[in-house]
């Protein structure tokens, strides 16, 4: 009920402050009674104000406005405690629990009876709906052949949690020896607010799988969720000895010291957590304490293209350096010209239909978002790679990012300067045909001595002289630009390509090739016919033929299939599916949705037996993190090459091993769990 209050104080505060302009920032203070009753009227009388055609617009994408009828009454002490809870660093210390977790040491051959005993436990804690569907997603699993633990991770990932306790909780009954299981349930346990259940399971896994990095994170979120921060420090501490760079320990490491107001400590330990695992959640924490991400601060392990559209291949006629070429490239350049007009006429019809796709599409996707705020639900607002894209790639692209023109005036400069400078040359020219004429003025005509091929030689060395200067000078500058564009334009659309939903890359791309077009067609080429007073046939031109696009297709795509989910991680895609074979996954399946932080260390499970950490980092495929809008970064599997196309890691030999994420509150859908 908390958290839904939190969000519907989000909501007003964000009316009261678009109302309060003038305040340069928001209060640290949690809202009173009062302030709540002030900041509900302004909304209402803001509502009030809507024009009808926005009031309907509104009512068509299913958007309702809380009213102060729907809002839950809270004491000023209730607002306070809500408030510091949520802002908390680290949790309060809880005796209590931590006895409990302390009062429990498990054999092996106990494991059995204590995953019985404690998922009898949860199973009072989810509805009778839950533990229904949960039933029915278990046998479809079995129908489907699918491995029902990695399937509860999909559902934990999925933002299913009460499904994913349900379906892991019965996996590990059925093979209480599986220790990866067993790791996975503990973690979903942890961070549902059950960490003195999760305990006594991981040091029993500790103790027979010593040294993995997954275990003894997940003890430190235990110790952390408890509010044991000296316990908490020592297995961080330990982990991060093992996997420097490890998401979730640098994480815990990070609040710890931040709780301790040890600030560039805690900043280094952040900048550890993101390195290999990116989430805005984790930026936003660097950027709360005056750390602003760097591009360096990021691994990126896609590959780039250097010329994504084939750019490179595309040639156009060449320059006329001398008269006796002039008439045939003429030619070559009208036809030239022609063909591009051509194309851009057809991308142009293509280009208004991607228009239509993408504003529909965006409409769609807006109106989703909203309905699902209006639920309490999260919808991702942006691709996948979209944030960690913007923050490792941004930079590299900050002089021309915005640019949708695909034109460089900058760039364009010498080209400008080359141009400027043919009037001087053909002021040259037309001094010098001055001078001929004067020369041969007395000498031609009916008698005279006529001597037409030393005019036809004269005429035509001045207008080659001028051919070698305009064109040249023009032909270097363009060819510099050219090149440019192209190498910018690259970068651009492969920016564009993790930045963009692909109905919106769509038209991007679509207008780097009509700009390209553009460009190489209204190439200024200057031409000189050959002297009138010459009688020499030219010889014909070549036909050309205008080159081909190549497609911007994403050169990194990665399925990893856990049971029924199926993780697709390429270029703006990043996200996760259920696939159970007609049976549906609905929302109001659930006693409470919720996303919660982790990482997820997915591989094949031949070569080591038990949760997988660093330690055996050979088989590890990729590393996913998660957070609470979903998955937020996917590492390349390990040893895939750029040339290596498209990768399925799927089938029974895939190991996927939970590592749990932070909590601040020590609570969730098991708090108070007997």
């Amino acid at each position: 009920m908390k958290k839904y209050f939190l969000l519907t104080v989000l909501i007003l505060l964000t009316f009261h402050l678009s109302a309060q302009k003038q305040k340069s920032k928001q209060k640290e203070e949690p809202p009173t009674q009062a302030e709540m009753a002030d900041m509900m009227k302004e909304m209402e009388k803001a509502m009030g104000e809507m024009s009808p055609e926005d009031k309907r617009a509104m009512d068509s994408m299913g958007i309702k406005m809380p009213s102060a009828i729907t809002i839950p009454q809270m004491t000023d002490a209730q607002m306070r405690e809500a408030y510091e809870n949520e802002n908390r660093i680290v949790p309060l210390k809880d005796p209590a629990r931590i006895k409990t977790a302390l009062a429990v040491s498990i054999p092996t051959a106990g494991i059995n009876a204590y995953v019985d005993k404690t998922h009898q436990a949860v199973l009072k804690k989810l509805s009778p709906a839950a533990k229904t569907k949960g039933a029915e997603i278990l046998q479809q699993t079995v129908k489907l052949k699918s491995s029902a633990a990695n399937t509860a991770v999909g559902l934990w990932m999925d933002g299913k949690p009460t499904l994913a306790l349900y379906v892991m909780g019965e996996a590990c009954k059925a093979n209480p020896s599986n220790t990866n299981n067993l790791n996975n349930y503990a973690s979903f346990l942890t961070m549902c607010g059950a960490e003195q259940l999760a305990l006594p399971i991981l040091n029993n896994l500790n103790k027979r799988h010593p040294r993995n990095s997954s275990i003894i994170n997940n003890i430190t979120q235990a110790w952390l969720g408890l509010g044991d921060i000296a316990k908490a420090e020592k297995y961080a501490d330990s982990t991060i000895r093992i996997h420097p760079t490890h998401p979730q320990a640098n994480m815990a490491k990070g609040l710890i010291e931040e709780s301790k107001g040890n600030i560039p400590a805690a900043i280094a330990a952040y900048k550890k957590a993101i390195r290999k695992g990116f989430s805005t959640e984790k930026e936003n924490k660097l950027k709360k304490l005056g750390y602003d991400l760097k591009s360096d601060d990021l691994t990126w392990d896609r590959p780039m293209p250097q010329d994504a559209l084939g750019l490179g291949k595309f040639t156009w006629p060449e320059y006329p350096l001398d008269v006796e070429k002039n008439k045939a490239a003429e030619k070559e350049w009208n036809d030239f010209k022609n063909e591009c007009q051509q194309k851009i006429n057809d991308l142009q019809i293509n280009q208004k239909k991607a228009e239509q796709e993408y504003l529909t599409r965006s409409t769609a996707r807006t109106q989703q978002i909203l309905q699902a705020g209006q639920k309490g639900q999260y919808v991702q607002p942006m691709p996948g790679y979209a944030a960690k894209a913007i923050k490792k790639l941004g930079p590299g692209i900050n002089d021309v990012n915005g640019n949708a023109s695909f034109v460089f005036a900058k760039e364009l400069e010498p080209v400008t300067k080359a141009l400027l400078a043919v009037g001087n040359y053909e002021k040259q020219k037309n001094e010098k045909q001055k001078a001929i004429d004067e020369k041969y003025e007395d000498k031609v005509g009916e008698g005279k001595a006529n001597p037409l091929e030393a005019i036809c030689k004269d005429e035509n060395a001045i207008r080659t002289e001028f051919l070698v200067k305009a064109n040249g000078g023009v032909q270097s500058a363009y060819k510099q630009y050219f090149n440019y564009v192209r190498r910018r334009t690259s970068d651009l659309l492969y920016y564009c390509q993790y930045t963009q939903w692909p109905e919106q890359f769509e038209l991007t791309k679509i207008s780097a090739q009509i700009s390209w077009l553009t460009q190489i067609k209204d190439q200024r080429v200057f031409f000189e016919s050959k002297s009138s007073w010459c009688t020499s046939v030219p010889k014909p031109g070549k036909e050309g033929k205008l080159q081909n696009f190549d497609d911007v297709a994403c050169q990194y795509v990665s399925t990893m299939k856990l049971g029924a989910y199926k993780i697709t991680s390429s270029c703006s895609n990043l996200t996760g599916e259920f696939d159970f074979g007609g049976v549906n996954i609905n929302v109001n399946d659930n006693v409470e949705t919720g996303r919660f932080s982790g990482s997820a260390m997915v591989g094949a499970s031949k070569g080591f037996d038990g949760p997988a950490g660093t330690e055996v980092e050979a088989s590890i495929a990729a590393l996913v993190e998660f957070d609470n809008t979903g998955i937020t970064d996917v590492g390349a599997i390990v040893g895939v090459t750029a040339s290596a196309g498209n990768v399925t890691l799927a089938g029974a030999d895939v190991k996927v091993t939970v590592n749990t994420g932070v909590s601040r509150s020590g609570k969730g859908i098991l708090q108070d769990i007997n």
